[in-house]
């Protein structure tokens, strides 16, 4: 495998690849090794190559001479970086190849955009005496210079005050229109071939830096000069994290060797530039479905009625503005939102208190308080979407924490089938909720299923959410967590289409021909995972894990016993899954049988049921095409935008 010191050991073979007495080797004979380095890793190795000669580290003849290589090795694995002898000789081939002093004398060739803009992030960091060095794996930013420049930016925010930075958060969103029927878009931008390629500004850890200094005025005598001091420091800080896409088809075809850098980049990328939103509308069905479920011994033990609760969070709602903090009196508040004051109000420098740095997640607290104090005698409210999300993180989380687990789970799971149930009735002939059946003695439940002539929705949930750990950048938390859902959710579709294949569940008749149908398969979150539940990447990291079985570089028997499951549950579902998909010269073909998949959060399959004409329409818009945005409101303004959803769902209600 590629290790992160293996840029400088690529260096010392470049340095020494020009003496007249070595001999040029072609790369596929002195490089070929069965168990050597995949492609995947000296592609990264070349990326982190041609970064580090923009930020003027290596010489870009290096960078050129690892492409060149990659070109000649197509599809065989290569010797480590430590084999310096071949390296050598490969790189000497290289030099006397007749496009070298070409490609090597172009600043930046077309696919390289994003080594282009990194790199120049990093050299701006560094002009301002901020320690970034480039290893394999890209950019690192030295830890004192890390915490010099979340300070800085911490200060800037804190000379704006909260309120005005908020404000300008949402200005900026406004003005790139990056908002759509009532939700706002932070997807990727610039991904076509042909628009300008530009690093994005971290609005989602710009906004939560600005809610910790609600109380804080702004002081700066120049206000534009502080904004913009605060977004070409943030977003260099962001673009040096190298999470960002700057091309649609960037991990289409992931190899496993990437299966953990995709992780880390949506962590990194969905702590920067997002944050998380529910549709008012669909907070309302959530509330209403848990207010069913609640008995009367649960609502005992929570220590108030919660129905009173759902009022005041609807009132407050109501009150708020849908792309704007909305600011509300004290006596307003006390009059009419006693009890949601005394549940979940936001004490004046106790809400983010010790966040700081976008990766600590464990520190970011408002996302599930619905009021802000400000000042003495006034209260914030965030924009709807962002307040409905906090009232669903609200109370889900109360719900976890004041009943026991085994309840709470129970809680949480009725109310996922109870709302979609409810959203899914007259837009389906056929609808199933709960509906136990057997095969071969064994007891299955279809949670949600509807049927339309032959088109079936199979709808299975999990009452499980992406932790803290996992958002503050634990990737062995985040796996766990990825596993446990999506994964989880995954094997019981695939075994509910087995048997709907053999006819075997209440959806088809005796007799009926049944090897043909082929459902939608939607895997439902209580919350949102982020940019990993996105349909191309989490097609993406599935399919990269065909054939592949996980290990641990360091022993822990801990850890090693999550990963013998995980193999485990990955082999099986795989297994299955080959069973029903499609075969082409009888092998099965996943990805054909990945876009009947879908993964999303409760608020966002609520809003396209809500949305669709019948339960099957609600799917296809979204089915085949995807603008690789990685933002799931992004993907649904563009299909609005293209026409996709016209005769399917009802128009948007704003543009």
């Amino acid at each position: 495998m590629l290790h992160d010191g293996d840029l400088k050991a690529y260096l010392n073979s470049f340095a020494k690849s020009d003496d007249p007495s070595l001999v040029p080797v072609s790369p596929r004979d002195c490089l070929a090794k069965v168990d050597g380095i995949f492609l995947p890793e000296v592609h990264r190795l070349s990326r982190s190559l041609h970064i580090a000669a923009v930020l003027g580290d290596c010489p870009i003849e290096a960078a050129t001479a690892v492409r060149l290589i990659l070109d000649e090795l197509r599809d065989v694995r290569c010797a480590p970086l430590k084999n310096q002898n071949a390296w050598m000789q490969a790189i000497a081939w290289a030099r006397v190849q007749p496009g070298f002093a070409e490609v090597a004398s172009m600043r930046v060739a077309l696919g390289q955009e994003r080594e282009l803009i990194v790199g120049e992030a990093c050299r701006r960091l560094r002009n301002q005496r901020y320690k970034v060095e480039v290893g394999a794996y890209g950019p690192q930013i030295a830890e004192t210079s890390r915490r010099e420049i979340v300070r800085k930016a911490e200060a800037l925010v804190a000379l704006l005050g909260g309120v005005e930075t908020a404000g300008q958060v949402l200005r900026f969103l406004r003005d790139a229109r990056s908002y759509h029927d009532g939700m706002w878009l932070f997807g990727e931008i610039g991904l076509n071939i042909n628009d300008a390629k530009r690093p994005m500004i971290p609005v989602g850890w710009l906004f939560s830096l600005a809610m910790r200094f609600l109380n804080r005025p702004c002081s700066a005598r120049k206000p534009g000069v502080a904004w913009q001091s605060l977004v070409d420091l943030a977003t260099d800080f962001a673009a040096a994290h190298d999470c960002q896409r700057y091309n649609q088809f960037e991990d289409m075809h992931p190899h496993v060797t990437q299966f953990h850098r995709m992780l880390v980049n949506s962590t990194l990328w969905r702590e920067f530039f997002t944050l998380p939103q529910v549709p008012p509308k669909a907070l309302k069905q959530i509330l209403d479905a848990l207010a069913t479920v609640l008995t009367e011994q649960d609502q005992d033990r929570l220590g108030f009625s919660f129905r009173v609760l759902v009022r005041e969070i609807w009132q407050l709602i109501t009150w708020s503005s849908d792309d704007r903090l909305t600011i509300h009196s004290r006596e307003q508040v006390e009059q009419a939102l006693p009890l949601l004051r005394r549940l979940t109000g936001g004490a004046v420098g106790s809400v983010n208190a010790s966040y700081i740095d976008p990766l600590d997640a464990r520190e970011r607290t408002q996302d599930g308080i619905l009021l802000f104090a400000y000042g003495l005698d006034r209260a914030v409210s965030m924009p709807r979407s962002f307040l409905a999300a906090a009232g669903c993180e609200y109370v889900f989380r109360l719900i976890w924490s004041k009943l026991d687990r085994i309840r709470g789970a129970e809680i949480v799971g009725q109310t996922l089938e109870l709302a979609i149930a409810e959203s899914c009735k007259g837009k389906a002939p056929t609808m199933l909720t709960q509906q136990e059946y057997k095969v071969a003695g064994s007891p299955y439940e279809l949670d949600v299923a509807t049927r339309d002539e032959d088109h079936i929705v199979l709808i299975e949930t999990k009452a499980k959410s992406l932790t803290q750990r996992s958002r503050s950048g634990d990737m062995f938390a985040f796996f766990q967590d990825y596993s446990d859902s999506f994964l989880a959710i995954l094997t019981q579709l695939v075994r509910h289409e087995i048997h709907l294949r053999r006819g075997d569940t209440p959806l088809t008749s005796a007799n009926e021909v049944v090897a043909d149908l082929r459902p939608v398969k939607v895997a439902v979150s209580p919350l949102s995972y982020g940019p990993v539940s996105d349909k191309l990447l989490s097609s993406s990291i599935l399919r990269s894990l065909v054939g592949a079985r996980l290990f641990l570089v360091e022993p822990d028997p801990a850890k090693q016993r999550f990963i013998d499951e995980f193999n485990e549950r990955l082999e099986y579902l795989l297994t299955n899954m080959a069973l029903v998909a499609p075969k082409k010269d009888g092998h099965a073909q996943l990805s054909p049988y990945l876009i009947d998949v879908f993964w999303l959060d409760l608020g966002q399959v609520l809003y396209i049921i809500d949305r669709s004409i019948t339960v099957w329409d609600a799917f296809q818009p979204l089915k085949h095409i995807t603008f690789s945005s990685r933002d799931f409101w992004t993907e649904v303004a563009y299909a609005d935008h293209g026409g996709l959803t016209q005769g399917k769902w009802r128009p948007p209600m704003q543009s």
